[in-house]
This record gives C-alpha cells, structure tokens and sequence, in this order.
C-alpha cells in the first residue's frame, strides 16, 4: 500500500493542512513539518489533525523529532516517525524523548483498515528500527531497577535528624518567611478592611404632595405663532391612509339596443314675412315616444313671392296663409323596438312653433339590455366601508399611533376618521360585464393631532409656581379636555396633576456626609434638607466595624425614595 508524504510550508494553517489531508488519494499520509511549524505546538491544532484523519478515513503520520510536537503527539494518540524510513509508533504522553529510543512499536489504524494493511505498508522499513528497540528496552528494564533500589534507599537518608548551625538566622529561615508572608497579608487584611471594604448606602425619604393642574391653552397650526410661555402649542399633524377595494353586485338595468332614425315633415303658413326656425335637438313626440332633431332647419317668406308658397292657387292661400314646409332628421330619445313606428300625417306634436307630421316610417330600433351601476348601488357598497372601519377602527388607530416619535404628547380627543369620495368601476350608469362585479374604491384617511411633551411639561412647571427648594419629581400624563376648533385655531384645557417635594440631589447629598461620622451624616442630612422624613431616612454601612461615612463618593450609594 502507498503512502502519500506531504511537506508542510512554514505559512500554512491548520486550515491548509486539514484541507491537504482530506484531498490526498492515499490512505497513509506522512506529514513533514518545517522547523519552525508554530501551528504544531497547539495541542488544539494536533487534535484536529488526528480528527481530520479519523474523518478521512486515513491514518495521518508525523515526521519529526522535536519533542514539544512528539509530547503533544503523544496526548493525542497521533502515531510519529522520526524520519519516512522508521516504523511510526505513538509515543507516550509523559515521554516525549521516546521518539529517539522507539520503545514500543504501536500503529495507529486509519479508520477501515485493519493492522495488518498498515504493517504491510511499512513491515521492510520496521525490521532495522525493531532490532535496536529491543536493545533499548533491555537498557531500559536495568536503568529502571537502578531507580527502584535508589528509592527504597531514600526514605532512610532522609530520617536523619538535621543538626543545627549555630545561626539563628540560618536554623530559623522558614519560620522567618512563614513570619514576613503573614504580615503582609495582615496589611493587606488591615487596607482592606479600613481603606476598601468601608462602603454607605444612604436612603432618604421625601415626603411630597400631589396637585392637580388645570390651565387653558390654544392650539395653531402656524409654526410661527406658537408661544409656549403664553400657552400656544404648535400642532403637528399624524396620518395614515388605508385604501379599501370593495366588490359589489350592481342592479341597474339599461337598454343599449340600437335608436330608431328617420325624419318628419315640418311645416307653417305665413301671412306676412317672416322666419320660423328648429333648433337641433328639438323634440317630436308620437304617442309619447320621443324623437330629436338631429341637425338645426328653418322655414322662411319674404312676404311677397307667392311662386314659393307650397298652396299657391289655392283657396288655403287665401284663408291660412303661405304654406312652406321643409323636412328634419330625426332620431329616437331612447333605443328599443317600440320606436320603429310607421308614417303618421297625425297625433305628432313639437315644442316648435311649426306643424309636423311623418310621410315615412321609424326603422332601425332594438332591444339590449345590460346590467349597470346606479346610485344606489354605490350608496350600498359606502354603508359597508363604513361598517367595516368601525370594526377596524382600533388597529387602524394602533398603527398611527406606531408612527408617533417619543417626546410626543398625543391629543386624543383630535382624533378623527376622513372617507374620500368613493369612485366606482365602472361608474354610475355604466355596463358591468357579465359574470363580474363592480368595484368601490374608498380611502380612510385617519389623523391625530400632537405637540411636543417637553414643551407641555416646561408650560407646567412654570405655571406651577413652586419655590426654588422644590422640584417636581413625578407628573401623571397631561391631557387636553374640551379640545374645540376657533376659527383657524384650538382652544382646550391642559389637565394633569403631579407630585412635588424639597428638592433633593444626590451629588447634594453625598457632598453633606462624606467622610463625617455616622451620626453627625444624619444630623448634617436633616439640617441641609428641609422636607424629608427623619424615620424612614436610613444611613447603612457595609461592614459593622465601619462607623464613618467614606471620604470617596464612589463608594457612597445615595437612593431617593418619594413618599405622598
């Protein structure tokens, strides 16, 4: 069986070398370190070495006689040779000389091979090296013999009785460093417990009150305009729009059959000059079916030619007057098949000051009816949008107020739900297609009114009033009651109440007791602060032989606890 021998380059890692064991065909891999191979002095390193090689399914050989790698080969069962002509064996993990000697000739099997595969691979090479190792190993059994008669001697030699030197300091070194070591302990002891440990933790209770504030203020959406000292807060508007898409079943139903065309005869009798005109779009009726005059016509005499007179000759000259007639087109006002009607010279009426009458028939009317949106459809689909946001109106309200930066204060009762105007597809009057719905697009527009809360604290705390010892240590929400429009403005009333005591730091209060006795710290607390609670104001010390306050703030804990 081959081996495949793989020198190590003094830059590579244990990245490239786990990489070169994993790509080598052979099963027996022999790896050659540089002299100076720092990542072979890992005992981490020489593990993933030997892992790598169980993964691989070979057996992974080092090359080497430097004894801090055999040492570590040796924890990790990694078989070493000391050149590619000796028998790799595992040395001891106590020995690592063992590599020169090669006192037991141990081979690591590579997984799925067995010792027999990996003896015939380096059997030749072995013979010289096993011949020499039993010479040692003979070496090795007397040299150890030698040690164990050296030992047994040893515990006799050592119960002799040490005979004084005459010097006291010589006789008694032991006890004199035994001495010095435990007194510098005891300093140590002694700055720790006096200079270190020493530790306050101060607890002082402040009794406050609680108010309650009310003050009026305007609101302006004019930057400009806003005056926090005076109580006018500049309004930032928040909104958010979600579109709504709501199918619906449209009901109207429309005829979009073919008109009926034809024309009719106009007519009228003058008896004197004149002009009698029909304006396009003007309206004939039969029966109550409506016709409309599809261009402009006029009928006029001059008053004098009666060779134009259509009754010239006769006796309704005379008693009518002349007779001038002209004809229009006309078209139906509405398609269907009732308009195809035939010729009538009568039951025809106009809004036209002329007479009218049909000399041939309507044709061309049909019937189609088609489903379209009508008003009330729309008005139907809108109740439901409306339905359907007050059923979300609280997520929606949600999701504005996600859009709210910190440092706001949120006026709630500005809150307020806009619908645009809803668009229909198709619109009103329009064809739906078979088989499908109309659709009704409606976007609600939710906003809410904000301002900034540091603004609104500062306008309290000044109207507060309080004295320059006092401090407000807690305030509830403010909110706005009564938030009315005024012209382009608002009025409301800013409510709250808040909590207020002596004022009370905790620099200040470390600077009062530091470094003082533990009752002159309490007195010193009751005298510089006004307004705190004697009974439940605690001083506490780390250990019971502390009895001052420490000269170092870092080692005094200051709490300030509010009490209404």
């Amino acid at each position: 069986m081959n081996k495949d021998v793989i020198y190590i380059e003094p830059e590579d890692d244990i990245t490239d070398i786990i990489t070169k064991i994993e790509n080598s065909k052979e099963k027996i891999i022999a790896l050659v370190p540089p002299k100076k191979a720092s990542v072979f002095r890992s005992i981490v390193n020489i593990k993933l070495i030997a892992k790598a090689g169980v993964n691989a399914s070979k057996t992974v050989v080092l090359v080497t006689t430097d004894p801090s790698i055999v040492k570590l080969a040796g924890v990790t069962k990694l078989p070493v040779t000391k050149n590619l002509q000796s028998a790799p064996v595992v040395p001891e993990s106590d020995a690592a000389e063992e590599i020169e000697t090669t006192s037991e000739e141990t081979v690591i099997e590579a997984a799925g091979e067995t010792e027999e595969e990996v003896a015939e691979t380096i059997e030749e090479e072995a013979k010289p090296e096993a011949e020499e190792k039993g010479d040692k190993e003979e070496k090795s059994e007397t040299e150890e013999k030698k040690e164990e008669e050296k030992a047994e001697k040893e515990p006799k030699e050592k119960k002799k009785v040490k005979k004084s030197t005459g010097n006291w300091l010589v006789d008694h070194k032991k006890w004199l460093i035994f001495g010095g070591i435990g007194a510098v302990v005891l300093v140590l002891i002694l700055v720790w417990a006096f200079g270190i440990a020493p530790a306050a933790d101060v607890t002082v209770a402040v009794r406050t009150t609680t108010t309650n504030f009310s003050e009026s203020a305007t609101f302006t959406n004019n930057l400009a305009e806003e005056n926090v000292a005076e109580g006018k807060f500049y309004l930032t508007e928040k909104k958010i729009e979600n579109k709504t898409d709501l199918e619906f079943e449209a009901t109207g139903k429309k005829n979009v059959g073919e008109k009926a065309t034809g024309s009719v005869v106009i007519y009228a009798y003058f008896t004197e000059r004149g002009t009698r005109s029909i304006e396009e779009g003007a309206t004939f009726a039969n029966n109550g079916l409506k016709f409309v005059a599809d261009d402009s016509a006029s009928l006029s005499w001059d008053g004098t030619d009666v060779s134009k007179c259509e009754n010239s000759g006769q006796a309704s000259a005379f008693t009518s007057g002349c007779l001038i007639s002209g004809r229009v087109s006309v078209t139906a006002s509405a398609p269907g098949e009732q308009y195809n009607i035939a010729a009538a010279s009568t039951g025809w009426t106009t809004t036209a000051n002329v007479g009218v009458y049909s000399d041939s028939a309507m044709a061309g009317g049909s019937d189609k009816t088609v489903t379209i949106v009508q008003q009330s459809d729309i008005e139907a689909a809108l109740a439901k949008v409306v339905d359907e946001n007050a059923s979300t109106e609280s997520a929606r309200k949600a999701q504005l107020m996600n859009t709210i930066e910190d440092g706001s204060f949120v006026i709630e009762s500005s809150y307020k739900e806009k619908l645009s105007d809803p668009v229909s597809s198709p619109k009103v009057g329009e064809e739906v297609e078979e088989g499908k719905k109309a659709t009704l697009s409606v976007v609600t527009t939710d906003s809410i009114y904000i301002i900034d809360k540091t603004k609104v604290e500062e306008f309290i705390s000044e109207k507060a009033k309080l004295a320059d010892n006092y401090k407000i240590y807690e305030m509830n929400d403010p909110f706005i009651e009564n938030f009315t429009a005024v012209g382009e403005g608002y009025i409301g009333k800013i409510k709250t109440s808040f909590v207020s005591g002596p004022k009370v730091a905790e620099n200040d209060v470390i600077e009062v007791i530091k470094g003082k006795g533990l009752g002159e710290a309490r007195a010193a607390l009751l005298d510089a602060f006004s307004g705190i609670d004697s009974n439940k104001t605690k001083i506490n010390v780390s250990y019971p032989w502390v009895f001052s306050i420490p000269s170092n703030p870092t080692k005094i804990t200051v709490t300030i606890e509010v009490e209404e």
